[in-house]
């Protein structure tokens, strides 16, 4: 009866420590399978993909044509062709893109965002360009609130310098030409990003 018992507990011992290292076998498995690697695409693929990829890291290189000299808080890069653009923004991470930037080969990591700009969009920016246009800050006049058109216009600027005003007029004629009730862009919020040198880039 003794040696029955203690065959019976040496078995449920070993069938413990095998459901035990399993269990820890999967948890480890199940935490490898979460580490992704970012998504590596060219500015002329990004219009292509970009809305698939919406919320997703990726990597992204160009050459810097722009930064915004007031906060430096966008930085627009191309490929081959400077009129296909992609609009990189500052985030807690990377706060600002210096001025010195411009001319260089840079490669970003960041997430991909999609701004949906539709007629209320517009119709909150306008009230907000018109707020500061009538309470422009102490340091400021009516003509440079209106060109710093707040944060919903920072977060619609496609780098065009143009008056807020302006802008809003030119979404909502490119809304209707596009037969749909919103336009929708994309950029890329920087989390990350390195200055190439000349023998690196791809």
């Amino acid at each position: 009866m003794r040696q029955f018992l203690l065959l019976f507990a040496l078995a449920v011992i070993f069938a413990a420590c095998s459901t035990s290292t399993k269990k820890n076998s999967g948890m480890q498995t199940g935490e490898t399978d979460t580490i992704t690697q970012p998504v590596s695409i060219s500015v002329n693929e990004f219009l292509e993909k970009a809305d698939d990829l919406v919320g997703k890291e990726i990597t992204i290189q160009g050459t810097v044509s722009h930064t915004c000299k007031h906060g430096g808080k966008r930085m627009f890069i191309f490929d081959d062709n400077e009129d296909n653009r992609v609009k990189i923004e500052a985030s807690e991470t990377v706060t600002s893109f210096d001025a010195s930037l411009e001319g260089s080969d840079v490669l970003v990591t960041g997430l991909l965002k999609e701004l949906v700009i539709d007629e209320n969009y517009l119709t909150e920016w306008e009230l907000e360009v018109k707020n500061e246009m009538e309470n422009p800050e102490p340091e400021s006049d009516s003509v440079a609130a209106e060109h710093s058109s707040g944060g919903l216009g920072e977060s619609a600027d496609q780098g065009e310098h143009v008056s807020a005003m302006e802008s809003i007029e030119n979404y909502r004629k490119q809304i209707k030409e596009s037969g749909s009730d919103h336009l929708s862009f994309y950029s890329v919020e920087c989390t990350a990003y390195e200055v190439l040198a000349a023998d690196t880039i791809q």
